[in-house]
């Protein structure tokens, strides 16, 4: 353990924990609701986007954001003591449901830029590879400039949302899971994961 640390001392020190005190769960929306966590993923969400809210005048959509959860979307959530570090949420596109919509993709403050969006999405990975669909499409703020940015960063192309215009419609295709810039970041940390 001490020649690992030494190794990793130029990293801060809650990167390289995170592997240890990070547990992952994949839970269904209903899962979601019947647990009690709803209330706390509600909270999250409250806090995580306030700034990006009020940024673009919009109030929480709370109304909105429960009647989500009972589409009975996939979490796949990151818990740190107990508490949500982050999630990737995600289902079936109602538009086309030949693509995977990712409803959100939400990080806690303290763990952006660290190692747990590469955990999260290598789980994401793993969990959606073997199911049968021809890409993704999600909704992104426009004025959410750090989401524009990791999701042009994964690969997806932006184009004028129909539906809302303070939105970015955003698409990849299925490949993006071997093609994305990521995806060898995505890798590195599995193995690094794996040695550790």
């Amino acid at each position: 353990l001490k020649d690992i640390l030494i190794k990793r001392a130029s990293l801060p020190i809650h990167r390289f924990f995170l592997v240890w005190i990070v547990r992952i769960e994949i839970l269904k929306g209903k899962q979601i609701i019947d647990s009690g966590l709803a209330e706390q993923v509600i909270e999250f969400d409250k806090h995580n986007m306030q700034s990006v809210l009020e940024t673009a005048g919009i109030a929480f959509p709370e109304e909105k954001r429960r009647r989500d959860l009972q589409s009975n979307p996939t979490f796949i959530i990151a818990f740190e003591n107990g508490a949500i570090a982050g999630y990737i949420e995600y289902l079936r596109s109602w538009r086309d449901p030949n693509f995977i919509y990712v409803g959100s993709l939400q990080i806690a403050e303290k763990h952006r830029h660290t190692c747990l969006i590469l955990k999260l999405l290598d789980e994401f990975k793993s969990a959606v590879s073997d199911e049968d669909f021809v890409g993704f499409e999600t909704n992104v703020q426009k004025t959410n400039l750090p989401a524009v940015k990791i999701y042009q960063k994964l690969g997806f192309k932006l184009q004028e949302n129909p539906n809302n215009q303070a939105s970015w419609l955003a698409t990849a295709e299925k490949d993006l899971l071997e093609t994305s810039p990521i995806a060898p970041l995505v890798e590195r940390w599995r193995e690094k994961s794996r040695t550790a």
